[in-house]
């Protein structure tokens, strides 16, 4: 039975200090504990790695403004909370993201961080909890489970305050001289101090050079310098328009390239420190499409001596990885262990790989695919069935297509080997499929003569939206399914805003559709 709501938040708050009126006191911004190792989810990781997780974990971002205080930075809050508690439950710094919950709780509408303290006194927020443990345990669906998944969230957020306060939330390592202390542990039975214990891990070369390069890793942020360089590339190239001899082309392309070096040494970076390849959570599938659209376009371009691959690229190389950048709440870019179900599995690596760099293509296409409508809103043409622009965008079908069906069957593979079975109608291979056929019936269209490059334009536009359920709307929205690991909440509004412009702008496509055709193959640079 679950227990009742004064006793669930007596515990998770358990190791909170009596509460206290007096502000909370800062400890030193000190970047040279970033290197310290602990233990935490599963592995060994630097202090700064698992400050960022934690302060995204409460916080929702990896910085948070505080009254009086100004903008703290993760070490900093990390620090405080860890060391010095006396206070922190008054200050308003865990994340109430759902407005509805905010709104059934009544608390503050244009607020989104509030007090541990004011979160622990609400027995509404106990009892949506409560109905979402009720209903996971038994199964169902009950129709408050959205609201009770986020109140069960906010209480995780409220627990994690709790188990940094009490020194429970990670294991510091023992050095590896000078200690009696054969096992990891929590932070108040350390019999050092956090100087003593740094200068016993260097000393033994403790972790040191994974340790060191994730710490290089969180500072230099590769993937943020990544969609920086497309986006210098991008303005770079559409300032030189046409003209294939304007020096800022050779500009652009070179950018792009770093672009595409900078998204290669995030991976190996990750890969390396991880241990494993990126198929954990959303975050990695995010990054690996993009990733797949810089390469994609990257080939292209050099084998067809066209930029207008990578302009086509630079949108969805730049909007996916400023949504991973921006939203860590939702898109968790921690770098925690696979789960057990996705361990020492070749076949689900090569699957999910595969599948997640079709999507690349498909959105390079796709990207192809705007560019080429909006040419015909400005000539008033259709392109014509030599046209350069559309014998792109068919090669990017092409490859998608190949990739999404060897990843498909690689799933069924996969799913004889966990499962003992190859299909079984689950959502996630229902919408692959669903995904595959529309993108098949695409170009099988143009083969038959049913529509030509702008309808084959229109088309990608549309099929990429099946790709977008089946790779978002499955996992966040549907929630169902035997890939539950990949499921997660959040982003909803930003998808769904992104989905109805898609559709605005096929629908503008289509009416505003040209009725002439060129006579002759356009030539971009």
């Amino acid at each position: 039975m679950i227990r009742p709501l004064f006793l669930f938040f007596t515990l998770a708050l358990s190791g909170l200090p009596a509460f206290s009126q007096e502000p909370a006191q800062l400890a030193e911004n000190d970047s040279k504990f970033d290197t310290l190792a602990i233990q935490h989810r599963g592995r060994i990781k630097p202090f700064l790695s698992f400050a960022q997780e934690i302060t995204t974990s409460i916080c929702g971002r990896s910085t948070v403004s505080i009254p009086k205080m100004g903008k703290i930075g993760c070490r900093q809050l990390t620090l405080s909370i860890w060391l010095n508690p006396k206070g922190w439950e008054n200050q308003p710094i865990l994340l109430v993201e759902d407005p509805a919950l905010r709104r059934e709780l009544n608390l503050q509408e244009n607020s989104r961080l509030f007090s541990p303290r004011q979160l622990s006194t609400l027995p509404k927020l106990a009892e949506l909890t409560r109905q979402a443990e009720l209903s996971r345990s038994s199964g169902t669906q009950a129709e408050t489970l959205p609201l009770a998944a986020a109140a069960q969230t906010v209480s995780l957020r409220i627990r994690l305050f709790a188990s940094l306060v009490s020194g429970d939330a990670f294991r510091v390592i023992p050095p590896p001289s000078g200690s009696s202390v054969d096992a990891p542990w929590s932070f108040p039975r350390v019999p050092f101090s956090l100087d003593q214990l740094l200068e016993q891990q260097k000393s033994g070369n403790f972790f040191r050079p994974k340790i060191q390069l994730e710490v290089a890793y969180l500072k230099f942020h590769p993937f943020r310098w990544a969609w920086v360089s497309w986006l210098v590339a991008a303005i770079f190239l559409l300032i030189a328009g046409q003209d294939s001899k304007h020096r800022l082309v050779s500009w652009g392309r070179n950018l792009a390239y770093l672009g595409l070096l900078l998204l290669l040494a995030g991976f190996a970076a990750r890969i390396w420190i991880a241990g494993r390849p990126p198929v954990t959570n959303m975050y990695e599938s995010i990054l690996w499409v993009a990733f797949g659209a810089a390469l994609f376009a990257v080939i292209f371009s050099k084998r067809h001596r066209c930029t207008i691959y990578l302009l086509a690229a630079s949108p969805v190389v730049i909007l996916s990885l400023v949504a991973s950048d921006l939203q860590p709440a939702v898109l968790d870019p921690s770098l925690n262990p696979l789960v057990p179900v996705l361990r020492s599995n070749f076949w689900l690596t090569i699957h999910v790989l595969t599948i997640t760099l079709s999507y690349g293509a498909f959105a390079l296409a796709t990207g192809l695919a705007h560019f080429l409508i909006i040419r015909s809103f400005r000539t008033h043409s259709l392109p014509s069935a030599d046209d350069s622009w559309v014998l792109h965008l068919y090669r990017c079908l092409q490859i998608g297509v190949l990739l999404l069906a060897i990843g498909v069957i690689l799933g069924g593979v996969w799913a004889n080997y966990s499962w003992g079975r190859f299909w079984d109608w689950d959502p996630k291979e229902t919408w692959a499929l669903i995904a595959l056929l529309a993108y098949v019936i695409l170009l099988h269209g143009r083969l038959g003569g049913w529509w030509g490059g702008y309808g084959l334009a229109v088309g990608s536009i549309a099929s990429f939206l099946t790709i977008l359920m089946a790779w978002y709307g499955v996992n966040f929205v549907l929630g169902k399914g035997l890939h539950s690991y990949g499921f997660g909440n959040g982003g909803q509004l930003y998808v769904g805003l992104f989905a109805l412009l898609e559709i605005a702008f096929l629908a503008f496509a289509l009416l505003r559709r040209p009725v002439t055709a060129t006579s002759s193959a356009l030539k971009p640079n």
